[in-house]
């Protein structure tokens, strides 16, 4: 698959340091603001931004940040229609979506346009919409401009708006959880990424989040408890039999990833927030292959799923090393549509985190 070559290690390792910049001038903002941030629309307009610098290539200039805010409108538009029914009239919720899409495949086909003008990009790691064109022109059977318009809008979904739900979770659920954020604290101390003077933290790599067990399992424990997307579609390739029903080939089955979470017996008090269950040596986490699917399985798991992880990796660490943060309202009440957010948007108080664990 062409897009695999966009989240390769090497693609992946070069993405890290614009995603720590976008992540900390995003925090310093909200610590800087001294006021009721709404965590959700924040977390969709930095995982935009982050998406469009990284998968697309945009750089963030004045006027990129007005493509920008275009762009988030149109996937707004285009997710709220996202399940129309197929009537294509004006004013219908296809022909808005439709509608919608065109406006993001027409500012992304201006970009595919001046990446092949230039040849090379200008930045110092390769975009992932650059990796997509340089494949296409060695390969055998170049993509046409219209599946490169299509990869990159899959892309930038995926890339941001599931990253943007989870992000939210973590928010959420680390502030329900302060023993939880004392923890991470002292993996970040151990692992040398915990320091008052931010030139001593050691530079973030692949290897040293790998080092982040623990850190990798609160986010694994969030994608337990709040997967962003609730569940997928396949087509069934042979008729079989599940439970005593026959399902035929070719018929469409649509599979839950949250009720494949809430029914799994495998966890133990199921509905607490709970990272040690996915740490080494817990019998739960060697049990999970079949109950356990935030991304997806098999050979059609989420292709992002590594930058996913990387990526609420780098925030973790970012927010918990700098922030203490109260959600002004507790605990949210969550919706789903398409992806999980909270109806009231998160309100919630950022003030510095003074180093002391």
């Amino acid at each position: 698959m062409v897009i695999l070559k966009a989240f390769s290690r090497e693609a992946l390792e070069n993405y890290i340091p614009v995603m720590g910049e976008e992540i900390r001038a995003r925090v310093r903002r909200w610590l800087e603001s001294g006021s009721c941030v709404l965590v959700y629309p924040e977390m969709k307009s930095l995982m935009f931004g982050i998406a469009m610098r990284i998968l697309l290539g945009f750089e963030p200039t004045h006027a990129n940040r007005q493509t920008q805010q275009q762009l988030i409108e149109a996937f707004e538009e285009m997710i709220r229609n996202l399940f129309s029914l197929p009537i294509d009239v004006p004013f219908s919720g296809l022909y808005r979506g439709l509608k919608a899409r065109n406006v993001i495949h027409a500012k992304i086909e201006e970009n595919i346009r001046k990446k092949v003008a230039k040849r090379e990009p200008t930045g110092q790691f390769k975009d992932a919409l650059q990796l997509l064109i340089e494949h296409s022109e060695k390969s055998d059977q170049p993509l046409r401009l219209q599946e490169l318009k299509e990869s990159a809008t899959e892309l930038l979904f995926g890339g941001h708006e599931t990253t943007a739900s989870t992000a939210t979770s973590l928010v959420t659920f680390l502030a329900l959880h302060p023993e939880v954020v004392q923890k991470v604290r002292r993996e970040l101390q151990e692992q040398g990424l915990l320091s008052s003077d931010t030139k001593e933290n050691k530079q973030i790599t692949i290897e040293l989040l790998e080092q982040l067990k623990y850190t990798g399992s609160v986010i694994k424990e969030t994608l337990r408890l709040s997967p962003p997307v609730p569940g997928g579609f396949r087509v069934a390739l042979k008729t079989f039999v599940l439970n005593g029903y026959q399902i035929p080939k070719g018929w469409n089955v649509i599979y839950s990833i949250c009720d494949t979470h809430d029914v799994a017996t495998n966890f133990s008090r199921k509905d607490e927030f709970n990272p040690d269950r996915f740490m080494e040596g817990c019998p739960e986490k060697d049990s999970c292959r079949f109950s356990y699917i935030p991304f997806g399985g098999g050979s059609r798991c989420c292709v992002g799923k590594e930058f996913a992880k990387i990526l609420l990796k780098i925030f973790t660490v970012e927010l918990v090393r700098t922030c203490d943060w109260e959600l002004l309202n507790g605990p949210p009440t969550m919706k789903t549509n398409p992806t999980v957010y909270p109806v009231d948007n998160l309100p919630t108080k950022f003030t510095p985190f003074p180093y002391k664990i």
